[in-house]
């Protein structure tokens, strides 16, 4: 019995060793493969480029310093294809059922379509529009032959299915287009996004489906070999589109609801540099075209689809000052999101938990990355005084708001008691405590008030508006209904809770110029033709000069680096944000510590001090101006009167 036991047992691991040798020669084949011909085929294809003059020439935003052939990535192309046929022809059938020879040949004619548009834009250039439409018609091929995202999220409606699918496509075929600004970037990231997603089909037990992802990683590293830093030859839009495809297409073919990590996640935080940097040059082109002409560092408004060299490459570029590094830093950032995702693959159940410190992290990551570009010029657009705005939309807009917030804290709060929230309650219920608060808004003029220059007394009388109008909203409930013990606990919490987006929505902007604030004391100091000034008292003129500083964001020529104040006690505190350094004593340190300018005194101050501090400022070469809110007489008509 002990026999026929082993004997099984080697059968068994004899076969288990035939099968994976097999399969290993098999994925070694398919990415080797593709590996030696992308190896062979690049120099023919960078020849054959700079013959025809597809060649890019160096510019203000181009980075490359001599002439270097563009469209080489088609090699890429023609590695792919020809491996992944030539494996179907030695094994006479389909790669797998996900990737079967409908699959393949209709991939292969819209991957071709938008490889053609691809070298007629490296060759000629092609408007944006153009290229776009090119994008949206290959999409549509590849939804029409079978590719949707509807079969692995929901079961959306046909229409529904095609414009997401068309979205998802176009999007990636862009995310790659842009990012493709570095050697070696964009063929390095999808190198690693498809080893990521091999990976993770792996892990979920798809071996034979990660085929085509090994000869698209070993065609990939094949022009890497010409590609990386000092290139020879660029993939242009024909590669790096390409790229974008495979990245988008590949997945939805073996995609399935159980596995939605790898089959979408995994994609998504394998492109997550591509995509965060689409999304970056999105919203930073929106924004710089909403701003007046006019503003600091914005000759003219920039469109949407205009270049720039803010594109995260270019960022990481100026940091490093060397493209190697930066490449380098942004493969690491591209394989720690892979692990994430091959983590939560693994994980499972306890990916959410995964995602969720992950989420976190790139958080911090993202603001401390943003602050510079784009926050700051949202922070432009919307607390400048030609913001978005304008002030004959406040009083609608707060209506608005308030009418939406109210409605809002009326069903949390029913939710929190567990009360119906059928058709009756809102006909009869809602408007019961909605429409007295808003009554009472109006007749304590909350929508005269100025809100951008509101003080504490103006919130207090919000505060009481809210409580009275909960409170006849309670009465009216009480007198109309069945005296529910309930609902004072109810009215309670509505009016607790009502006071807070109420009095919200009335802060948003100076939110907003607190965060402009904190932005240019991190800014500010870094760019050039900006003053570092120090302020001399911390009182209510001090409060009176950053109030006017505030007016005027992103055009600020000059930042406070610290406060000088002869109250001892206050030495080490912070007032607005800026740090008491201490008394005049110390002054010559702090001077040459931050780089001083110049000095404002914010304080009342004797005439025989103010020469004093000017003498001391005078010696150390810092400039000495006051700021001066005082009275000033310009008329007086109780004289002319007496005169008439």
């Amino acid at each position: 019995m002990t026999v026929n036991w082993v004997t099984e047992l080697i059968d068994y691991s004899g076969s288990v060793l035939v099968r994976v040798a097999t399969d290993g020669v098999k994925y070694a084949a398919a990415f080797f493969g593709a590996l030696a011909v992308a190896l062979i085929l690049t120099p023919q294809f960078r020849e054959m480029a700079r013959a025809v003059g597809m060649v890019d020439q160096p510019s203000a935003r181009r980075i490359n310093k001599t002439p270097i052939p563009r469209g080489g990535g088609v090699s890429i192309f023609v590695a792919f294809h020809l491996v992944l046929g030539v494996l179907v022809l030695v094994a006479g059938a389909p790669i797998s059922q996900s990737f079967s020879f409908f699959w393949q040949w209709h991939f292969l004619l819209a991957s071709g379509v938008l490889v053609v548009i691809g070298l007629i834009d490296d060759r000629r250039g092609m408007k944006p529009v153009v290229k776009l439409a090119g994008q949206i018609a290959v999409a549509l091929m590849l939804y029409f032959s079978g590719v949707h995202v509807g079969g692995i999220l929901v079961a959306f409606p046909p229409w529904l299915d095609c414009l997401v699918t068309v979205f998802w496509i176009v999007g990636a075929v862009n995310a790659f287009n842009l990012i493709d600004g570095l050697d070696g970037l964009a063929a390095g990231l999808a190198l690693i996004a498809a080893a990521g997603m091999a990976g993770a089909l792996l892990f979920t037990g798809k071996s034979v489906e990660t085929l085509p992802y090994l000869v698209l990683a070993g065609a990939c590293l094949g022009f890497l070999r010409y590609n990386f830093h000092p290139a020879s030859v660029f993939l242009g839009d024909s590669g790096s589109m390409f790229l974008g495809l495979c990245i988008a297409v590949l997945p939805l073919m073996t995609g399935s609801r159980k596995e939605l990590v790898a089959s979408l996640g995994m994609p998504l935080l394998a492109m997550g540099i591509p995509i965060f940097d689409t999304l970056l040059a999105i919203w930073r082109r929106s924004i710089r075209a909403l701003l007046p002409q006019g503003v600091a560092n914005a000759k003219s408004r920039m469109q949407l689809m205009l270049p720039d060299k803010e594109h995260l490459h270019h960022r990481v570029l100026r940091d490093t000052m060397n493209q190697r590094t930066a490449a380098v830093i942004l493969y690491s950032i591209s394989i720690g999101l892979v692990l994430v995702g091959l983590g939560g693959t693994l994980l499972k159940g306890r990916a959410p938990g995964l995602f969720l410190i992950a989420f976190i992290v790139a958080i911090f990551v993202v603001v401390r990355h943003l602050e510079r570009v784009e926050l700051w010029d949202t922070g432009r657009l919307l607390s400048g005084k030609h913001g978005m705005m304008r002030q004959g939309l406040l009083v609608p807009l707060y209506i608005v708001c308030d009418v939406l917030a109210l409605c809002g804290v009326w069903m949390f709060a029913r939710w929190v008691f567990e009360m119906p929230l059928g058709r009756h309650d809102f006909l009869s219920d809602l408007p019961m405590f909605v429409v007295p608060v808003f009554v009472v808004l109006v007749i304590t003029k909350t929508y005269w008030r100025v809100w951008g220059r509101a003080q504490i007394r103006d919130f207090v009388v919000l505060g009481i508006a809210v409580f009275m109008g909960t409170v006849v909203g309670f009465g009216l409930v009480w007198l109309l209904s069945d005296g529910d013990p309930g609902r004072m606990r109810f009215s309670i919490l509505f009016g607790t809770l009502a006071f807070i987006p109420v009095s919200g929505v009335r802060v948003w902007r100076e939110c907003i110029r607190g965060v402009m604030q904190i932005l240019e004391r991190h800014i500010l100091p870094d760019k050039s033709g900006v003053l570092r000034f120090l302020a001399y008292g911390g009182g209510i003129r001090f409060r009176s000069y950053l109030r006017e500083l505030t007016e005027r964001p992103g055009m600020n020529d000059r930042v406070i680096m610290g406060i000088i104040d002869d109250d001892i006690p206050l030495k080490g505190r912070i007032i607005a944000g800026h740090r008491v350094l201490g008394g005049i004593d110390g002054v010559v340190e702090w001077v040459t510590k931050y780089r001083i300018d110049g000095i404002i005194i914010t304080c009342l101050m004797e005439p025989e001090k103010e020469a004093h501090v000017v003498s001391v400022f005078e010696k150390l070469g810092v400039r000495v101006s006051v700021w001066a809110c005082d009275e000033k007489i310009l008329a007086d008509t109780r004289r002319l009167k007496e005169k008439g």
